[in-house]
């Protein structure tokens, strides 16, 4: 790719002749807003010569095109005005990016001749050929240089006292909003999803959605089962604060912003799912290597940032006293938030060096790293397998991903937690006692958000049970079908499973599998299976709109700015029996900031909620049906690996505080 030269010129009576020389007006789709008062220049010569009598210097030739200088080059020739002509040379550097390199001179230079050239086919453009009386040419990288003074006599007269007003310094604070989705969750997976199905003139509200999503996963992205979660589900809170973060904010306020998505640990846009990212938090998608990939965005953002601005002002008239983070996170993703955090606390020399490229000529006077301004999480579950646990991602050891939140990490730290999350891979890691934490109604998802507008569940509330008995036998005489009826009782005393029991309708079924050899004493002889069911719930999800609009409310009182939220808007919308249990929640979460007394809900608005809004997270599975729509299967010989949605111990959840201690 050949190099770059762009012309600067002044006369001594028209003043800066290349001003507005490379907008629009002048140049129609050529115009350079980096370069809009400086000419364009094609083609340019220059010679030199040695006599008996020193130095020849014939003039300089260059070619550009006709532009707004134009009729102001030809009065010069007519008024035989002296000029100063800057003539800058630009090359690619090793990083793509375009840099200064060359620079040529020239005072007291007249104009001696024009020549338009208007061809079919080629660009219009003009030779011009100057005279000068000084010239200097210097290599800005290797730092050398030539000048030569023709007419010493006119020294004075090229080199007048030239004291310029410095340009009004604009000082501005910049902050970066990271969004770090949650595991399994990918909003361009999503996006590309929904918009298969909307061609498809396929409803999303239907309860059987996420069916027919994993058929379109499997028939247009080539991922099924595990390989395609990210493809199945719906946006979540970190999309909706993504979305409404407003990067548009008029630099005149001196506070703007930048925002850089985060794709969910586990996940790659159209990508199959990894499974060591979701199950673990490690390898090429997992946590760390999320962080990594945040910080790779850094230079990208703040580019794009400055090429939108340098649209309207001069960048060099810009100072950056301050660069913020504002920092959101859910699930897997909120503990990469916080190991982000710690890596900008700590001055990682990567987020150093991808603030100072991103920042080029632009004057940075803020602290190298950045620091954070507002961390706000939803229901951490950093859940890192590793050699020191096991690979068992219950415990609190987070190996190498550091979610531990010290004093200074942040300006300000909210963390939402699911009050109805007891999965066995889904421990808690709580940010108290060091900073506020609000414990909402709801599951995992239900606080973070990424399930579809409306949800089937048929799921086993107990593990299912199976034992031999002779053929005749009831099934609901076994012994199996005794002990599912007795776990009721664990779950009714459970305050986390307990409202879904009350509002809903809960069973004991049995089945039986007649495929037993006889007994060669009792005769023929049968499995019977029984376990407690939920079948045929539908569950929306629009709690999780209720706890968007409580992280809003603590976002903005940090200083963040968000777009205002369309309650009309698909997604968004909350239906009106949500509207004064959301100003309960946004109380509350008030309260929790402030270290008050906390609005709980009464009995029944918690069952309000459960009934409709609660997904019911922890269970022993999915029923599968056979032909006759009957229940069949359900047994596995592992606890851990046959399901990894168990609830935990007496359906309570574990929880790790800020130190690691089980609380």
């Amino acid at each position: 790719m050949s190099n770059t030269v762009y012309l600067r010129m002044k006369g001594e009576r028209q003043g800066e002749i290349s001003s507005g020389c490379g907008t629009e007006k002048s140049i129609g789709n050529r115009y350079q807003y980096q370069h809009r008062d400086e000419i364009l220049v094609y083609q340019l010569a220059s010679s030199m010569t040695s006599t008996a009598y020193g130095m020849n210097h014939p003039g300089l030739r260059f070619t550009k095109p006709i532009d707004k200088s134009t009729p102001l080059l030809t009065t010069a020739i007519n008024e035989n005005e002296k000029l100063q002509l800057i003539f800058d040379f630009y090359r690619t550097n090793r990083y793509g990016r375009q840099e200064k390199y060359y620079q040529i001179e020239l005072r007291g230079a007249s104009v001696q001749g024009i020549m338009h050239s208007i061809n079919p086919g080629v660009l219009d453009s003009e030779n011009i050929t100057v005279s000068y009386e000084y010239i200097r040419s210097k290599h800005l990288g290797a730092n050398t240089e030539y000048s030569d003074l023709i007419l010493p006599d006119n020294y004075k007269q090229l080199f007048p006292p030239n004291e310029k007003p410095q340009p009004e310094i604009r000082h501005i604070i910049l902050t970066l909003g990271v969004f770090f989705d949650g595991t399994g969750n990918n909003a361009v997976n999503t996006q590309n999803m929904l918009a298969a199905c909307t061609a498809a003139h396929f409803e999303l509200s239907d309860p059987d959605a996420e069916i027919i999503l994993a058929r379109t996963a499997e028939e247009k992205m080539g991922v099924s089962g595990t390989s395609a979660t990210s493809y199945i589900g719906g946006y979540t809170n970190i999309h909706w604060l993504n979305t409404l973060y407003k990067t548009d904010i008029p630099i005149d306020t001196g506070q703007v912003q930048a925002a850089i998505y985060v794709e969910g640990i586990g996940t790659e846009a159209g990508k199959p799912d990894s499974m060591l990212g979701l199950t673990l938090g490690v390898a090429d998608t997992g946590v760390i290597a999320k962080t990594d990939l945040a910080v790779k965005q850094i230079a990208g953002a703040i580019n794009r940032f400055f090429d939108e601005i340098g649209k309207v002002v001069s960048l060099p008239s810009l100072k950056v006293t301050e660069l913020r983070f504002d920092i959101f996170g859910f699930s897997r993703g909120a503990a990469a938030a916080r190991h982000f955090a710690n890596r900008i606390q700590d001055k990682d020399r990567v987020i150093i060096n991808a603030i100072r490229y991103g920042m080029g000529e632009v004057n940075y006077v803020g602290a190298p790293a950045g620091k954070t301004r507002f961390i706000g999480i939803f229901d951490t579950v950093a859940a890192i397998g590793t050699p020191q646990n096991g690979l068992n991602p219950h415990t609190a050891n987070t190996g190498e991903v550091n979610i531990m939140l010290r004093p200074g990490v942040a300006e300000k730290v909210f963390h939402i937690t699911a009050q109805n999350e007891c999965r066995f891979n889904f421990a808690l890691n709580s940010v108290q006692p060091a900073w506020p934490e609000l414990a909402l109604p709801g599951a995992h998802s239900d606080i973070g958000g990424g399930y579809l507008p409306v949800v089937r569940e048929n799921i086993f509330l107990t593990r299912p049970e199976g034992e031999t008995v002779p053929l005749n036998t009831p099934p609901q005489k076994s012994r199996a079908y005794r002990h599912a009826v007795a776990q009721l009782s664990v779950l009714e005393a459970s305050a986390v499973v307990a409202p879904l029991i009350r509002t809903n309708d809960i069973s004991a079924d049995v089945w039986e599998d007649e495929r037993m050899p006889a007994h060669h004493i009792e005769g023929m002889q049968k499995r019977a299976f029984a376990a407690l069911t939920m079948k045929q719930r539908l569950v929306k999800n629009d709690w999780s709109k209720v706890v968007l609009r409580v992280m809003l409310d603590a976002a903005q009182e940090a200083g963040v700015v968000f777009d205002p939220l369309d309650s009309n808007k698909p997604g968004l919308a909350l239906p009106q029996e949500l509207s004064s249990l959301c100003e309960t929640a946004i109380k509350s979460g008030k309260a929790a900031r402030l270290g008050l007394s906390l609005i709980h809900f009464t009995p029944t608005e918690i069952d309000i909620i459960a009934e409709k809004y609660i997904h019911c997270s922890a269970n022993w599975n999915s029923i599968t049906l056979d032909s006759h729509r009957k229940i069949y299967g359900g047994m596995s010989p592992s606890k851990i690996i046959g399901f990894v949605n168990r609830p935990d111990e007496g359906w309570k959840r574990t929880t790790y505080d800020m130190d690691g201690n089980k609380k």
